[in-house]
């Protein structure tokens, strides 16, 4: 990796944790902290092989996946407990309004569709939880790019001949994997832009920088090995 991809992707990292120290989430503090030392110890030190890295990484992402997943299945529970009262009240009210004053049907219309909320809705209808998903999607394919990383450096010291002829096996593999992989990015990566933008206009910093850092380093880590 170049001296100044090392750079890069270091900085990047930089921004997440801030993103994450403004969350005030532990679990989101502990795994941008992993994601930086990873990064500093690919650039600089070399201090643990990138098979642990990565395994590290995958581990991280699996806790992400948990607790987001235990908080969507909350939050689910929670929205399907007051979804009922609030439809009774509703019909409640349509009930009221239709003997009250039959002929005033716009208000009613107008009070059901909540058009600022559908404001607000676009392009993610939950900001915080799509750049939650983004980001614990990240974690794997930063586990792979960091395999590929050690990879590439144990390709390079290996015999000319030898390692051709493991190479010219195992192309398609490789081949179809890291395509895969790329097109992960890239997705991942537009997506996590998106939410930075977003996030620029409701005026959310922490996940401004979260979603830019995180972005970048996908980037970097992909294109600039």
């Amino acid at each position: 990796m170049s001296p100044i991809a090392s750079i890069l992707m270091v900085a990047a990292a930089v921004p997440c944790v801030i993103g994450s120290i403004t969350s005030r989430s532990r679990l989101s503090i502990t795994a941008s902290t992993v994601m930086l030392l990873v990064m500093v110890d690919l650039a600089f030190v070399s201090l643990l092989p990138p098979v642990l890295w990565s395994g590290l990484l995958l581990l991280t992402g699996l806790c992400l996946a948990i607790r987001l997943g235990s908080r969507l299945k909350a939050q689910t529970e929670e929205q399907a407990m007051t979804a009922l009262p609030d439809k009774v009240l509703v019909s409640t009210n349509a009930a009221h309004s239709l003997t009250d004053s039959p002929r005033d049907g716009s208000s009613e219309s107008s009070s059901l569709e909540r058009p600022t909320e559908w404001q607000k809705a676009r392009p993610f209808p939950r900001l915080g939880r799509t750049s939650a998903i983004l980001s614990t999607a990240a974690y794997p394919i930063m586990a792979w790019q960091v395999l590929n990383h050690g990879a590439h450096h144990a390709a390079g010291s290996a015999a000319g001949a030898h390692s051709a002829h493991q190479h010219h096996g195992s192309a398609f593999d490789g081949s179809f994997v890291s395509g895969v992989i790329t097109l992960s990015v890239i997705g991942v990566s537009l997506l996590l832009i998106l939410c930075a933008v977003q996030a620029l206009a409701r005026k959310r910093p922490g996940l401004l920088l979260e979603s830019l850092g995180m972005a970048t380093m996908l980037t970097i880590m992909q294109f600039m090995h």
